[in-house]
């Protein structure tokens, strides 16, 4: 039996064992950080991995709420099937379009509570089994985090004034409590290759966008919270090659960043920060009985290398942003970004999210063999879900931009150096309890790559809609 077919056996299996738990065990659930505080998932979130106004609470105190765990473990399985009726060429395709379906991912959750003033989130997947040519069970490090706090209390009061606290991570922004980051940005299932088309042109992102990768870097950051209003972090970011490694382990010494690899010579490139990039974040935050509300800003400062990977994303012998490199041929990344977020938790029946940002990014990727160029990222969604059971999200993204960095680089594609990009996402959500999660997600294009028509190099795929995309998925966690 092949890989792929094991996968989709996998995966069928997968679908048909959580349909019959969803149909007769109760709605609670207890993984991990509900065992450890003892309270049902619906408290910390509006629906996985969306954050309640307790959750963020939870969050920036180091995750140490509630009695630490004799076996602090849980598990996730996510699957899908895609179907692309539009498209007519590509890998998997045919006179009636594209199909597959895989098991996306499995995670292995760990930490939690380690004492009164440390806590951790662990992290490690697989994923992409099924997926022709991608196919891999072997597990990685994903996000993963440990964060130490202090907090600051009056004898007037339980509740502390501030928060203080410390944090190392892989993720670029990981850290964030709000859901408009490139981290924890909708949708939160891992739909391969989203927000890009499984095959056909590539959407633009920003520095932001393609860094908040599991491994990419390894970031320590300091932040305060103050009365539940203020939140103000400031943190320096590096790679994670050398002795960093751990933090990308599975992945080689791929340190982040679009790796483009040759079929013939096993090899290609990756792009790495070179030296310590900073990442500041402030927002205001404020929650009035069943509401909450917050805006903010966020961004970051960085300079790039690219360094010659082999076919695994494995850096070539000792090679760095030191040694190997032209001198002098560096990208440079200016992200500042600006978000928002109102969400309404009475619990029933209904519960609204709404949230939007907007990333400005100014850069000069002369590595990249690119002069000055200027991405703008617009995005917005509004999620509200019945009885914690239905839920139904609607997103826009927006991307516009000037300059050759952001054109599509698909081999046969004649770029129009436009970034111009925008489309739809619809996504319906059941879930039966909690933890386990069906999902129906519609994503449409209205323009790729400056094209609202005639998209050249792709045979019989010339208009952004021929590139729609439905997807089945399934998330359970436990």
């Amino acid at each position: 039996m092949t890989l792929i077919r094991y996968a989709r056996w996998l995966a069928a299996g997968l679908l048909a064992g959580a349909a019959y738990l969803g149909l007769t065990a109760p709605a609670q659930a207890i993984p991990l950080f509900a065992r450890q505080t003892g309270h049902n998932c619906a408290a910390c979130h509006i629906s996985y991995p969306e954050l309640t106004a307790y959750g963020r609470e939870f969050k920036l105190n180091g995750y140490t709420f509630g009695e630490a765990q004799p076996i602090p473990l849980a598990f996730a399985l996510m699957g899908e099937y895609d179907t692309m009726p539009g498209v007519k060429s590509g890998a998997g395709a045919s006179s009636a379009g594209l199909n597959h379906a895989q098991l996306t991912q499995y995670s292995v959750f760990f930490g939690g509570r380690i004492t009164d003033n440390l806590g951790v989130f662990g992290q490690m997947s697989g994923s992409n089994a099924g997926m022709p040519g991608t196919a891999s069970f072997t597990p990685t490090v994903d996000n993963t985090e440990a964060r130490y706090v202090h907090r600051f209390t009056t004898s007037s009061s339980l509740e502390p004034e501030a928060v203080l606290g410390v944090y190392v991570n892989n993720d670029y922004t990981m850290q964030d409590v709000w859901n408009t980051v490139p981290a924890w940005r909708f949708p939160w299932f891992p739909y391969n290759n989203y927000p890009s088309p499984l095959v056909g042109p590539a959407v633009p992102g920003t520095f932001l966008d393609n860094f908040s990768t599991p491994g990419a870097t390894v970031g320590l950051g300091t932040y305060v919270w103050w009365h539940k209003t203020i939140y103000a972090e400031f943190a320096l970011r590096r790679n994670t090659n050398g002795a960093l490694n751990e933090f990308n382990w599975g992945n080689g010494a791929n340190p982040g960043g679009t790796i483009s690899v040759n079929s013939t010579t096993n090899q290609g490139t990756g792009e790495a920060l070179d030296n310590y990039a900073p990442y500041y974040r402030i927002a205001y935050s404020h929650d009035w009985g069943y509401n909450s509300f917050e805006a903010g800003l966020f961004g970051t400062d960085a300079r790039t290398c690219n360094i010659t990977v082999d076919g695994s994303g494995n850096a070539i012998s000792s090679q760095n942003c030191s040694t190997g490199v032209t001198p002098g041929a560096f990208n440079y990344y200016r992200d500042i970004g600006l978000d928002s977020q109102y969400q309404y938790n009475k619990g029933e029946p209904w519960v609204y999210t709404a949230s939007g940002s907007y990333i400005i990014e100014h850069s000069n990727q002369a590595a990249n063999g690119y002069g000055d160029n200027t991405l703008k990222e617009f995005n917005i969604r509004g999620t509200a879900y019945y009885n914690r059971q239905y839920g139904v999200t609607l997103g826009w993204t927006d991307f516009t931009g000037t300059g050759a960095a952001y054109q599509d680089p698909n081999a046969g594609y004649i770029a129009t150096g436009n970034a111009a990009t925008n489309f739809w996402t619809l996504e319906l959500n059941y879930l039966p309890m909690q933890d386990l999660r069906f999902s129906l997600m519609y994503q449409a294009f209205n323009k790729l790559d400056g094209y609202t028509s005639g998209i050249p190099g792709y045979a019989g795929n010339t208009n952004p809609s021929d590139f729609n995309r439905l997807t089945g998925a399934i998330w359970w966690v436990f």
